[in-house]
């Protein structure tokens, strides 16, 4: 953010209204049961696609299980690694367990997916928050959109195995690794497994619904931060949120509501559309298109505009009279 550039007001106010959901206000009870359930409900839908192979044909199980998979583990990457990497996928009274137990949570769950879950997210996200679509932004400094992001779709489509070319966690050293990790660990094991309670045709769809687990992040990455938003002066603003009808299948536990969790990321996912609600009555009505949009296609073309540089200066207060006259 340029020395010379003085933050609205009403960005002061939205970032500022976050507080009332912050984190550290939950009891940590009733927020961990929040959790644990969603966690059970999709290790549920788990374990029910891989029983639909002992029933299903073949050629309708495969594209069906595929897909599901995908949404299933980018389910989990949304729910369990994101959130433990801002430390608040469980909470305690002792801030040190806690710690130690987001560590722990996401360093497992990250290691089906081979990621590198310190250097890429605990560490990683942290640095995206503080600096989005910089050039040390580890995670978004070049959202991919329009033709690109149509060539990557193509690739992933048709080539198996092609994600792990893509994987992010490819830029720290230790890549070969972390994927044998996952390999052996995970994968092998549970494939093997599947393959002798219900069929073959189980663990191929479990490792190829990876790759739509890619095409919903290239999609994620495109919808929030994609389309020019790296040129905006404030990092707030270098997000949006989208706002269409697959948005709890395709960005599931709310992760959709970008602009909000970009505003103050201590608000977990459960929250995020209270504190967008909040936000209805702070950003500027000119500006709500811009920053809470329906544009899917736009934004996913990279040809939905930034809002005119002479509106980001419009406080709340001066907002809020003209609509009075």
């Amino acid at each position: 953010m340029s020395d010379s550039y003085e933050r609205p007001g009403w960005v002061k106010q939205a970032i500022a209204a976050g507080g009332e959901f912050h984190a550290m206000k939950k009891e940590p009870g009733p927020h961990n049961r929040i959790n644990l359930l969603a966690t059970l409900a999709v290790a549920s839908i788990f374990v029910g696609t891989i029983a639909l192979g002992a029933f299903l044909p073949v050629l309708v199980y495969l594209p069906l299980a595929i897909v599901i998979f995908g949404c299933i583990y980018f389910a989990v990457n949304i729910l369990v690694i994101h959130e433990c990497s801002h430390n608040m996928f469980v909470l305690s009274r002792d801030r040190e367990r806690q710690k130690r137990l987001n560590r722990l949570l996401g360093r497992m769950a990250a290691l089906p997916f081979m990621t590198d879950y310190i250097r890429h997210w605990e560490k990683g996200h942290t640095i995206h928050h503080l600096r989005p679509c910089e050039a040390d932004d580890p995670q978004d400094r070049d959202p991919i959109t329009g033709a690109a992001l149509m060539r990557k779709y193509l690739i992933l489509l048709l080539i198996p195995l092609s994600f792990m070319a893509m994987n992010p966690s490819r830029q720290y050293p230790g890549n070969l690794g972390r994927a044998a990790a996952g390999i052996f660990l995970w994968w092998l094991p549970l494939g093997a497994l599947t393959t002798w309670l219900v069929g073959w045709p189980v663990p191929v769809a479990m490792f190829l619904g990876l790759q739509v687990t890619m095409i919903l992040n290239m999609t994620k990455k495109a919808q929030e931060h994609g389309g020019g938003l790296a040129q905006e002066p404030d990092f707030t603003l270098r997000s949006r949120t989208y706002l269409y009808p697959l948005s709890p299948v395709t960005s599931p536990f709310n992760i959709n509501y970008h602009f909000e969790h970009h505003a103050n990321f201590n608000v977990p996912w459960y929250d995020l559309r209270r504190y967008h609600a909040r936000l209805l009555d702070i950003v500027p009505e000119q500006l709500k298109p811009y920053y809470f949009h329906h544009d899917f296609m736009a934004q996913l073309q990279g040809t939905k505009p930034l809002p005119p540089r002479g509106l980001l200066g419009i406080e709340v207060g001066q907002t809020q009279a003209a609509a009075s006259r």
